[in-house]
């Protein structure tokens, strides 16, 4: 991908880029995750690996292909850390670790071809006891994208080998550091949009007009969507609360919550989708996508235009390690609200450029206060893509990872 299309949102970021990509050219950098689609960090390497490489990194993207007793363990691992309930078992520990022995001797081959400069970056915990597999003299960034505002401190204290092995921690925010890492390891990065991509570049809605129609959701009356997997972190229940709260005032309002690009790594989405669908069936005003029924390239078109389109944009998380959903819908000038979690809180300074809430009654009410203010609404929405352009533009992550991959690389 051509970096230079994002010299017009900084030449000056755009100048410490090049002459910081400049001095590392041809180092290899091998970004390891757990799914190629479905939630943040896949979107964040579709977007990355390509910038890197127009930069003259060579840079790579590996999966790990794993069963689904793996994902369920790892997803539990997941809620642990993002505060929930429960201990993780010696015999899931156990497994977790050895299942990860196959990617990990594969690793071991790659890196034994790979030269000299090679940086590898673990993407979330599903891929941490990889970093055992990497020979001391290759660097390892474990970058964990998730909210750490109050870990389950066991689960946390059982990856602490897997992360002390890593030169490098990246977090999304500043409170989302284990106290036990020394701070010269730490590095703070929030993740980025990519403007030029199919799900933020500029549309008409028109062009999305046929798939509005194919959902039966009509362009005619007030729309409020939130667009983010089905989990219980993401509180779809209170979301859809709010909306039968806002529809007492603005009877007209219509719900759509968009799941459908669920990933491989998430096996609970489908278990709360069926749950919800058979709790709300009959409601021909709320529409619960989670089975993925659009080519990806009509996907992103229908996100986009979805977006575009909806009056308001929630995200009612209750942790968020950023929110990329909340930053697609601020760069397109929409009225946000979102839920008091750290990661929303980065972007949304409350009232100024979207709200902040905690309850459903909350939620409601600032759903009807933008539809019945569209001036409020309008200025929310200028406010927002400012921020964004200013910090959750793509050429801003790839500056930091400069950062990280010059005191990294060996």
């Amino acid at each position: 991908q051509d970096f230079s299309r994002y010299k017009k949102f900084s030449l000056n970021t755009y100048r410490q880029c090049r002459s910081m990509a400049g001095r590392m050219r041809g180092t290899k950098i091998i970004h390891i995750n757990s799914t190629a689609e479905g939630g943040g960090v896949a979107e964040l390497l579709k977007s990355q690996i390509p910038l890197e490489r127009g930069l003259g990194f060579d840079s790579k993207w590996f999966v790990i292909q794993e069963p689904k007793r793996f994902f369920v363990i790892t997803k539990k691992i997941h809620n642990l850390l993002q505060g929930g309930k429960g201990q993780l078992p010696s015999y899931e520990k156990k497994y977790y670790v050895r299942q990860l022995r196959s990617a990990g001797d594969e690793l071991k081959k790659i890196l034994a071809n790979s030269g000299k400069h090679v940086i590898v970056v673990l993407h979330d915990p599903q891929t941490l006891p990889l970093s055992s597999y990497v020979q001391a003299d290759i660097p390892v960034i474990a970058r964990l994208h998730i909210d750490l505002t109050s870990p389950n401190k066991s689960t946390l204290k059982f990856l602490k080998p897997f992360l002390q092995r890593a030169q490098k921690v990246i977090v999304s925010h500043k409170d989302f550091l284990p106290e036990w890492i020394s701070k010269n390891k730490i590095a703070v990065s929030c993740p980025a949009i990519d403007p030029f991509s199919a799900k933020n570049r500029g549309i008409k809605i028109a062009t999305a007009s046929s798939i509005f129609k194919k959902f039966k959701i009509s362009v005619n009356r007030p729309i409020v969507a939130q667009i983010s997997r089905f989990d219980k972190w993401k509180d779809p229940e209170g979301v859809i609360k709010a909306y039968y709260l806002a529809k007492q005032r603005v009877p007209s309002l219509q719900l759509v919550l968009e799941g459908a690009e669920g990933a491989a790594d998430d096996p609970e989405a489908e278990s709360v989708f069926k749950y919800l669908s058979k709790k709300y069936k009959g409601d021909s005003d709320l529409f619960l996508l989670g089975k993925n029924v659009l080519s990806r390239s009509r996907y992103e078109l229908w996100v986009n235009a979805l977006q575009r389109r909806a009056n308001v944009i929630v995200q009612k998380s209750y942790r968020e390690g950023f929110g990329l959903t909340v930053t697609e819908a601020l760069w397109k000038n929409k009225a946000v609200v979102g839920g008091n979690a750290a990661g929303i809180r980065q972007q949304i300074q409350n009232g100024k450029n979207g709200f902040i809430v905690k309850t459903a009654e909350q939620c409601s009410r600032k759903i009807v206060r933008i539809i019945e203010n569209p001036p409020l609404a309008a200025a929310l929405g200028r406010m927002g893509h400012d921020e964004v352009r200013r910090k959750y533009l793509f050429n801003r992550l790839i500056l930091d990872f400069l950062k990280i991959y010059t005191v990294t690389r060996k």
